[in-house]
C-alpha cells in the first residue's frame, strides 16, 4: 500500500469581500435543487445539515469570465442544468449550474487529530470526488470521527478481501 501524506499552501488573491446576503437567484437555486430532488450531499447522499456550494467561489464573482463559467458548467453538468440551460447565458455566480448541494461534512469538512478533512474547501478535487467515486468499503479519505490510522486499516482490509476474491 501506498500512503501519501503532504501538506497544501494555497494562495490566490481574492477581491474586497462585500457583506453576503442571499440573492434571489441563489434562493431560486436552492428552490429548484429542492424541487427537482437533488437536495441530498452530492457525495454521500446525506439529507440533513444541507448547504448550497458554488463550484466557482463567490469571493471571484467579480473576477470570473462567464462565457467560460457557461462552458466548464456544460463539461462538469453534475446535476444536468448545464445540458438543459445550454442557450442560456450565465450572468452571475448565483447560476443554479454552479451550485452543488453539500453536507456540513462534504462541505466544510470535519477535521481529525493531525488535521485531515472531508470537506471540499480543504481537500485537492481528486481526494474530494473520491469519497463520491471509491466502491464500498475503500474510500481513502479519513471520514468524520475516524482517524488516519482507521482508515487505513479499513483499505487495508478491503485490499485484503480483493486479494482472496482473486485466488479463490
Amino acid at each position: 500500500m501506498h500512503i501519501e501524506k503532504r501538506t497544501l499552501r494555497t494562495f490566490s488573491v481574492a477581491p474586497e469581500k462585500a457583506e453576503r446576503e442571499e440573492s434571489a437567484e441563489f434562493r431560486a437555486a436552492k428552490r429548484r435543487l429542492k424541487e427537482d430532488g437533488h437536495f441530498c450531499c452530492f457525495i454521500c447522499g446525506k439529507t440533513d445539515d444541507l448547504q448550497v456550494h458554488h463550484l466557482i467561489y463567490y469571493m471571484f464573482a467579480n473576477l470570473v469570465d462567464f462565457e467560460k463559467l457557461k462552458e466548464f458548467c456544460e463539461q462538469v453538468d453534475i446535476y444536468g442544468y448545464g445540458r438543459l440551460l445550454k442557450h442560456v447565458p450565465i450572468t452571475t455566480i448565483d447560476d443554479i449550474r454552479n451550485m452543488m448541494v453539500l453536507c456540513q461534512d462534504h462541505h466544510t469538512g470535519t477535521s481529525d487529530e493531525i488535521g485531515g478533512s472531508t470537506g471540499i474547501h480543504n481537500l485537492p478535487l481528486g481526494e474530494f470526488m473520491m469519497q463520491k467515486l471509491a466502491r464500498p468499503g475503500c474510500n481513502p479519505i479519513p471520514q468524520d470521527g475516524e482517524s488516519f490510522e482507521e482508515a487505513m486499516e479499513r483499505v487495508r482490509q478491503h485490499q485484503k478481501r480483493e486479494e482472496q476474491a482473486a485466488n479463490e
